[in-house]
């Protein structure tokens, strides 16, 4: 990742306009309840909580998802292509129309965990 971003950081770009997102890492916070529509995402990671957010046509492409929960978020129409999810909860999410794509992954025999390809 190229930038580290606070919540604060994150939430300021929002209010400016901010759109698209490219290579920013957020790993503390919470955007419990935030209309988060219509954003794309790329090559960034996430380990925060969605939580009762609202994600409709929001794009997270080639990014890591690390422990990320989405619960009961509205999904639809959402584009998840490419991105490496490991303990990301999707309970009760709303997924109508979603796009969902994984990435390859392979299993290191040194350490015995999933790495991404």
């Amino acid at each position: 990742m190229d930038r580290d971003v606070t919540e604060t950081e994150f939430i300021n770009m929002l209010e400016k306009g901010q759109r698209v997102f490219n290579k920013i890492c957020v790993e503390q916070g919470a955007f419990k309840g935030v209309d988060l529509s219509g954003l794309t995402f790329e090559e960034c990671l996430f380990s925060v909580d969605f939580s009762d957010s609202k994600l409709e046509n929001t794009k997270f492409i080639n990014s890591n998802l690390k422990t990320c929960i989405f619960t009961d978020c509205i999904l639809n129409k959402a584009v998840f292509v490419g991105n490496y999810l490991d303990g990301t909860n999707f309970s009760g999410a709303k997924v109508e129309g979603i796009t969902f794509k994984t990435i390859p992954f392979m299993l290191t025999c040194s350490r015995s965990h999933i790495l991404p390809r």
